[in-house]
């Protein structure tokens, strides 16, 4: 291995090899409400999301590979109606409250920025320990 080579060395977990993550993933803890292809409709709690998905802790069983509808309102001018399919799936203590990773799909250009300009921003205040505030309308 070359002195740089475990830069481009990828990790191995049970035998697949992962592949890095496209965008910075932000932890949180905010309420969520999930949609499913019947219309159900059940709440979830947010516990981290990125452009490319989010993590999911909720009741209700869900397979990988599930499609569903996230509802995120994650402040003024943050809101999204985004549609994901399950990649993974951990039940909780005795199952009770499962924790699953969604990814986003059909999600347009702008949703994407918006939702990368806010995880990024975020991260950079929770550095400093501020909270990041939208530039203000100047007339």
């Amino acid at each position: 291995m070359t002195i740089f080579g475990f830069l481009f060395k990828r990790k191995k977990s049970a035998g697949r090899v992962l592949k890095p993550r496209a965008g910075a993933r932000l932890a949180m803890s905010e309420p969520v409400r999930l949609r499913f292809p019947n219309g159900y409709e059940q709440p979830a709690i947010l516990q981290d999301v990125s452009t490319g998905g989010a993590a999911l802790r909720t009741h209700q069983p869900m397979q990988i590979g599930d499609h569903l509808g996230v509802s995120m309102y994650l402040g003024v001018r943050q809101r999204y109606e985004l549609h994901a399919r399950v990649v993974y799936a951990k039940p909780g203590e005795q199952g009770f409250h499962a924790r699953y990773g969604v990814q986003f799909v059909a999600m347009s250009a702008d949703e994407r920025a918006q939702l990368d300009d806010f995880v990024n921003e975020r991260i950079e205040a929770s550095q400093f320990g501020i909270r990041a505030f939208a530039p203000a309308n100047v007339q």
